[in-house]
């Protein structure tokens, strides 16, 4: 039995499956309420490492403002997985519905700032020890997320972070 505690989502036990997750209600240190939070491992995670990922997540607001700096530079780059997100919720779904999402009255008024300002941050997964997701922040547009949608900041081992889209 492999039973850990985690900081954030109590005790966890990865002896019957690879994922355990929790919503918290409070988010961490006060961001992110309502985000999922998932841990990613198997029989072989220990606590030391566990709570060596979670340390990151410790400043959590530094990780988001980490990855919308990104996403913002993205925007620069029509072909950009961020851009290429964007132009999803623009395109692919009914004009009123996405000027609902972004409350505007037309989808040409949804700036650069107009869709960084609706992006919230709804999951955090930690994989302590994972080489290539480390650590991810899922963001969808709106709280009530009415797309599949999500643009992930994935930080690795060596504390590169690249951008996916993920439905």
């Amino acid at each position: 039995m492999n039973h850990l505690t985690s900081r954030f989502a109590g005790r966890v036990d990865l002896t019957d499956d690879s994922v355990a997750g929790a919503v918290l209600p409070a988010g961490i240190d006060g961001f992110g309420a309502g985000t999922w939070y998932w841990i990613h491992g198997d029989a072989t995670l220990n606590q030391s490492e566990l709570d060596k990922a979670e340390a990151a997540l410790l400043d959590v607001k530094a990780l988001a403002a980490e990855a919308f700096a990104i996403f913002a530079t993205e925007l620069t780059d029509p072909r950009s997985t961020t851009s290429l997100f964007r132009d999803v919720h623009l395109e692919e779904i009914p004009e009123e519905m996405a000027c609902d999402l972004f409350d505007v009255d037309t989808c040409a008024a949804v700036t650069d700032k107009v869709f960084l300002d609706h992006l919230l941050l709804v999951g955090i997964a930690v994989g302590p020890t994972a080489t290539r997701r480390v650590l991810a922040l899922d963001f969808a547009i709106g709280a009530d997320k009415p797309t599949d949608q999500l643009l992930v900041a994935v930080w690795d081992r060596n504390n590169t972070v690249t951008v996916h889209h993920e439905s």
